[in-house]
C-alpha cells in the first residue's frame, strides 16, 4: 500500500506545476484534483516518449523526466500573468458539514470496497493490468506484444494512459503487484468530487454544493474497480464541466482547462475521442456566432494525436469496425424498438435518471437553455454510443450488458451538475447565486 500512496502523492506534486500554468489562480480542492488529473496525464507523456525514444523504462529515467517537464510548467507558471477567472466560490458554511461528513464516509467506504483483495475484474485481467505488467517486463511499451494477432484481446488500440501509470507504480515497487492498484479509483474519483464541490461553490449557495457532490459519489466512484472507466469518468466530466463554464462565462482559463481534460479523456478511453467531437459539436450548436472557440480546443487534438498516429502506423484497428458494419446497422435500425428496450432495461440507476429528467420538468425554459451545452453534450454522446451498438460485430446483447452500464455513468456527473444548477436556480432564486448574471445572455 505504502508504495501505491507514494506513487499517488508523487502524480499529485508532478500535477501542480500544470494546474498553475494553465491557471494561477486556481487554488484549493480544485488545485489538488487538477493536479492529481494533470499528473496522471504527465506520467503517460514521459512514459510514451520514453517508448517512442527507445530508453530503458526506470523509476529514475520516468521520474526525471516528468520532473523536467513539470519544471518548465513552474517556470511557465511563475511568468504567467494572473487573469480575472470568475468570482471566487462562497466561503464555506457550518450548515454544509453534515452533508461534507456524508461525502467523506461515502468516500471512505469506497476505498474500503476497492482495496478489499487484488483487483478482481476480468477486464483488468486482460487489458489494463495485463498491458501494465507486459510493459514493465519489458522495460517499456511492447510494440510487437500490441501488433501480434494472438493479442486482439486485450484490444490492443485502446489508449494506454491508465496502464503507464500502473506502470510507473510497478516501476517504482522494484516488481509487479496488482494488490493495492485499486487506490487509483479512488484518486480519480476523489479528485473529481474536489473539482465538482469547487465549480460547485461559484454558482450556489454552500449547502447545494455540497448536496451536489455527494449526490455526484454514485458516478464519480466507479464500480469497476481497476478498470479505465475511473480516469475516463474523471477527465471527461471535468472536462465538460469546466468547457461548460468556458462557454456561459467566456473563461479562458477555464476553457484551457477543459481542453487538456479532454486530451487526457481521448488518452484514457476510446469513449473519449467521441467526447471531444460531442464536446465541439454542441458548442457549436449554443452558439455558432463563435465557432473561433473550436479553435481553443487544439490541446485535446494534440493530446490525443501521437497514440493516434501510432494506432495507425501499428494498424492497431478497433474491433467495432471490422468488415460489415454498414450492413450491421441497417439490419438493426429495423429492430430500433428492441435496441430501445434493451438500453432501458440494462439502465443502471434508473432511479437517479428518473430524478434528472423530472427535475428538468420542473425547472423553468428560460433557465433551462443556460444548460444546453451540457445536454447537447450527453445527447450527443449517448448517440455515439447507439451507433457502436448499431455496428458492433459482437452479440448485440452480451455487447450491451457488458458496456451500457459502464458508459452511461461516465456522462452521468455533468447532467447531474446542470440539472443541480437548475433546480438551485428555480427554487432559490437566480439573484442569490454567483455568476447568475452571466446566464442572462444566453437566452
Amino acid at each position: 500500500m505504502a508504495l501505491v500512496l507514494a506513487a499517488l502523492f508523487t502524480t499529485l506534486v508532478l500535477g501542480i506545476p500544470a494546474a498553475l500554468a494553465i491557471d494561477r489562480e486556481c487554488r484549493g480542492g480544485a488545485l489538488v484534483g487538477l493536479s492529481f488529473l494533470y499528473g496522471s496525464g504527465l506520467l503517460y507523456g514521459a512514459l510514451l516518449t520514453l517508448s517512442l525514444l527507445h530508453i530503458t523504462w526506470s523509476a529514475i529515467t520516468t521520474t526525471v523526466a516528468a520532473l523536467a517537464v513539470a519544471a518548465g510548467l513552474a517556470f511557465v507558471a511563475r511568468r504567467k500573468s494572473l487573469e480575472a477567472t470568475g468570482t471566487a466560490g462562497r466561503a464555506w458554511s457550518p450548515a454544509a458539514l453534515p452533508i461534507d461528513l456524508l461525502t467523506a464516509y461515502t468516500l471512505f467506504s469506497y476505498a474500503l470496497y476497492a482495496t478489499l483483495a487484488r483487483v478482481w475484474e476480468w477486464d483488468f485481467w486482460a487489458i489494463w493490468g495485463l498491458k501494465a505488467r507486459v510493459f514493465v517486463e519489458a522495460s517499456g511499451i511492447d510494440w510487437r506484444f500490441l501488433r501480434s494477432p494472438f493479442n486482439e484481446f486485450c484490444h490492443p488500440d485502446y489508449p494506454l494512459l491508465l496502464p503507464l501509470n500502473y506502470a510507473y507504480t510497478a516501476l517504482i515497487g522494484g516488481g509487479w503487484d496488482d494488490r493495492w492498484l485499486g487506490l487509483f479509483g479512488v484518486a480519480y474519483g476523489l479528485a473529481l468530487l474536489l473539482i465538482v464541490r469547487s465549480l460547485a461553490s461559484r454558482e450556489m449557495p454552500p449547502v447545494a454544493a455540497a448536496v451536489l457532490t455527494f449526490a455526484a459519489t454514485a458516478f464519480a466512484l466507479s464500480h469497476y474497480v481497476g478498470l479505465a472507466e475511473a480516469p475516463m469518468i474523471a477527465f471527461g466530466s471535468a472536462g465538460v464541466l469546466f468547457i461548460r463554464r468556458a462557454v456561459m462565462f467566456d473563461e479562458r482559463a477555464a476553457m484551457r482547462h477543459g481542453a487538456v481534460l479532454l486530451g487526457l479523456a481521448g488518452s484514457t478511453k476510446n469513449e473519449g475521442l467521441a467526447l471531444i467531437v460531442a464536446v465541439g459539436a454542441a458548442m457549436l450548436l449554443v452558439d455558432r456566432s463563435h465557432w473561433r472557440r473550436l479553435l481553443r480546443l487544439w490541446p485535446a487534438v494534440a493530446i490525443v494525436a501521437p497514440w493516434t498516429i501510432i494506432r495507425i502506423a501499428l494498424n492497431l484497428h478497433t474491433d467495432i469496425v471490422r468488415g460489415g458494419a454498414f450492413a450491421r446497422a441497417v439490419i438493426r435500425l429495423h429492430e430500433g424498438i428492441s435496441l430501445l428496450q434493451r438500453l432501458i432495461a440494462q439502465l443502471p440507476d434508473s432511479w437517479m435518471w428518473i430524478l434528472m429528467l423530472a427535475a428538468l420538468v420542473i425547472a423553468s425554459h428560460r433557465v433551462r437553455a443556460a444548460e444546453r451545452f451540457v445536454f447537447s453534450v450527453v445527447a450527443i454522446q449517448l448517440f455515439f454510443y447507439v451507433g457502436a451498438y448499431l455496428v458492433t460485430p459482437h452479440d448485440l446483447e452480451w455487447h450491451i450488458e457488458t458496456s451500457w452500464p459502464r458508459l452511461t455513468r461516465q456522462i452521468a456527473v455533468p447532467l447531474l451538475f446542470s440539472v443541480t444548477v437548475l433546480l438551485a436556480r428555480t427554487f432559490a432564486g437566480e439573484e442569490t447565486l454567483a455568476h447568475a448574471e452571466a446566464g442572462q445572455d444566453l437566452h
